[in-house]
């Protein structure tokens, strides 16, 4: 069932099974007269996604051919079913970034990144065999891309690109400033942290995504439009506060780790860690779930080696320590 969030904008919800998520806000700006329709980000690739987006289509008198979607980021999550729009006649409109990432990715870059950093490979396997992030993906599908400033119009809407890189390289909001309203993706979220991964391309990702938070604070207080859970109780500004001083506490928590038990690898770090998970202990985390946290990990040790707090080291076993 979708709702109407002001005169020409729409969202509903699209159920991710069995994904903590649980689902995803997907947006809708409809056509004011003979112009085109935007559709924000698609689910899975999976049939329960697949169904929920092409019914709430219909509900919002959608036709593909009428439609362009615009995925905030390549996650499967948000760009599952992009090949099925763009099959029905939709065009997919992308961050060039990553678009281009999402092209060259390669799972083993990401498996062997996971192994030096001290994870077991039998977790890393059974992780590959069943992680949804892996399994339901859009089969390939080509896209307009855009880049950082770059302007999109619909249904009376002048929405400004803004790149924010650091839930992934090329996330990117949509902002519009005549209606003080913003689509966040995954950038800012309210009910829960955004999952900030290193990615081993980028040396100081965290430290890349405070700043893009601190991009999108400047705008002020606007009517956020996230892409998961409730639009939350506190303002843009109060949010990204928030998020920067639980990052910043975060930081410290694992220097403190490093300072205490130095030579650990980043898998015995983040099993120190405080995690706000149903598990009794880091042996009890889900596989899927030690992988979340032994990345989100790294990135505060990535800012760490960025600020010269701490120092990556790989022993003669090709493991990285960190001292």
């Amino acid at each position: 069932m979708s709702e109407k969030i002001t005169e020409n904008i729409y969202t509903f919800p699209i159920e991710l099974p069995q994904n903590p998520l649980k689902w995803l806000n997907c947006y809708v700006i409809k056509s004011t007269g003979s112009g085109r329709n935007l559709l924000i980000d698609t689910g899975f690739n999976r049939p329960e996604c697949s169904e929920a987006l092409l019914a709430g289509m219909r509900e919002l008198e959608l036709k593909p051919e009428e439609t362009d979607v615009f995925l905030t980021h390549f996650h499967a999550d948000h760009s599952g079913n992009a090949a099925l729009l763009q099959s029905l006649g939709c065009r997919i409109i992308m961050g060039r970034v990553d678009y281009e990432h999402m092209l060259g990715y390669r799972r083993i870059d990401v498996r062997n990144q996971m192994l030096r950093e001290g994870m077991p490979e039998a977790i890393m396997d059974d992780v590959f065999g069943h992680n949804p992030a892996a399994i339901y993906v859009s089969g390939p599908f080509t896209a307009e891309t855009v880049e950082d400033g770059d302007m999109l119009c619909y249904g009376g809407c002048r929405l400004q690109c803004i790149e924010t890189p650091g839930h992934t390289q090329g996330h990117m909001c949509l902002y519009d400033s005549d209606h003080g309203l913003i689509f966040l993706g995954d950038h800012v979220l309210f009910d829960i942290t955004p999952n900030i991964c290193s990615n081993g391309r980028i040396p100081d990702i965290l430290g890349i995504y405070m700043n893009s938070l601190r991009r999108v604070r400047a705008l002020g207080d606007l009517r956020c439009l996230p892409a998961h859970r409730g639009m939350g109780t506190q303002s843009l500004t109060e949010r990204v506060d928030a998020l920067i001083s639980h990052h910043e506490a975060r930081i410290a928590e694992a220097e403190e780790i490093v300072k205490a038990a130095p030579g650990l690898t980043a898998y015995d770090i983040t099993g120190k860690m405080h995690w706000h998970i149903r598990a009794r202990n880091w042996d009890d985390f889900p596989p899927g779930q030690k992988v979340f946290a032994i990345s989100e990990a790294i990135a505060h040790l990535d800012t760490l080696v960025a600020q010269s707090r701490i120092k990556r080291v790989t022993d003669e076993a090709g493991l990285v320590r960190y001292y």
